[in-house]
């Protein structure tokens, strides 16, 4: 169930306006990769495959990918060419530059398509992502990478850039929209943090990200937050990295204090807490940036704010192909603050919709959000995974 849909018609008319600026030309993107790729140009390609993906023009943007791999790391391990995988043992090594947390999410759910064909499925990941991978894909033995590498590789028949299995299982829309796998965050975990903050909240947690290291960004100010911090009915979580007691002096004064830092989770260090922090939240509001790949791989229903210019992946309107749960909300040349306007209506309608209950579920039943209680005992990271790798033992 996606969950802007059910609760937003209003919002799904809205998104349909066509936006004017920004358009991209396909034809001279296409170009300009053959270009890149016959120079052997390796940055441009991943650049121009960012592009294509925003675009939705997937198998091109594979290809761009599968072939930057092979020219910057060379393997004697031949690379999995989509064929049979019974008997026989994968590594899967994701090619993640500049140790990208964000893209080696996103990708994730690829892990799963070869994990239910191969007899040993071994996957290389950064090593904070290690819990919440081994969690989600409990048939699947994942090892923290550039460690003992070589050694692992020694140990395959064959081995899968994580963009090679998105080649042969999402080569158009309809195939990356059914690809997605949610994670799985540490359900004890989720419970005690959302324990804590219920104590200090009786109306909906909303968890809210606002900055990003990437100096190439356009993004909103601190008070243009205001209209959303306004909703007097709500508590927002902070899930924002890094040095920010000054910009929680400005939200905690546009909130009126209802902002809460929790200090005992460091969102770059603590992977796996950071996961249970979103899970415990009922939605999530962020512009670009880790949070967004984090909560939209668990799943968890999130506004992607984002400013008019195109960047990375992401389409210029509408529902992200890469997350069901999630809706891309844009500048439109519109203020910042209306932007957040429309993100806290968004939000007040989808809490204020009655949703159905589990049996014997009482209506005051806070204890889990909403859109996790509402699965009624099926986990949300059920989802394309029953009888699968998860139900494997590890190699």
């Amino acid at each position: 169930m996606n969950f802007w849909r059910r609760w937003s018609k209003a919002w799904r008319l809205s998104r349909r306006r066509k936006r004017k600026g920004n358009r991209e030309d396909l034809t001279s993107i296409l170009e300009a990769a053959a270009i890149a790729e016959t120079k052997g140009n390796t940055g441009k390609m991943r650049r121009f495959s960012h592009r294509l993906l925003r675009l939705e023009h997937y198998e091109r943007a594979w290809k761009l990918c599968i072939h930057a791999n092979r020219l910057e790391q060379q393997s004697r391990i031949p690379e999995w060419d989509g064929g049979d995988l019974a008997g026989r043992t994968i590594v899967i090594r994701p090619y993640v530059p500049k140790d990208r947390i964000g893209e080696e999410l996103r990708l994730a759910r690829f892990i799963a398509p070869v994990a239910e064909r191969a007899s040993c499925c071994i996957m290389l990941a950064e090593p904070r992502l290690v819990p919440l991978l081994r969690r989600s894909f409990t048939g699947v033995d994942v090892r923290p990478r550039g460690t003992h590498d070589a050694a692992v590789l020694a140990e395959a028949d064959v081995a899968a850039h994580i963009e090679t299995i998105a080649f042969h299982f999402a080569k158009n829309a309809a195939e990356m929209r059914r690809s997605f796998v949610p994670l799985r965050a540490h359900p004890t975990l989720i419970d005690l943090i959302r324990q804590r903050y219920k104590l200090r909240s009786n109306g909906p947690l909303i968890g809210i990200s606002w900055g990003s290291s990437n100096k190439a960004k356009i993004l909103p100010d601190l008070r243009s937050w205001a209209p959303l911090l306004g909703w007097t009915s709500a508590t927002f979580v902070s899930l924002q990295y890094g040095d920010i007691e000054r910009d929680l002096e400005v939200l905690q004064e546009l909130a009126g204090g209802r902002v809460i830092y929790d200090a005992e989770i460091d969102q770059l260090v603590d992977l796996d807490g950071f996961a249970a922090q979103i899970a415990a939240l009922d939605a999530i509001v962020s512009i670009t940036n880790t949070t967004i790949d984090m909560a939209g791989m668990l799943g968890a229903p999130t506004l992607h704010v984002r400013g008019d210019r195109p960047f990375s992946i992401w389409p210029q309107s509408g529902q992200s192909p890469w997350y069901p749960e999630m809706m891309l909300l844009y500048k439109q040349q519109r203020p910042w603050s209306d932007v957040f306007a429309e993100a806290k209506a968004s939000l007040e309608q989808m809490m204020s919709m009655e949703t159905s209950r589990c049996p014997g579920e009482s209506e005051t039943d806070t204890s889990q959000p909403n859109w996790q209680r509402r699965t009624c005992g099926f986990s949300p990271a059920d989802h394309n995974q029953q009888g699968s790798a998860q139900q494997r033992p590890r190699c």
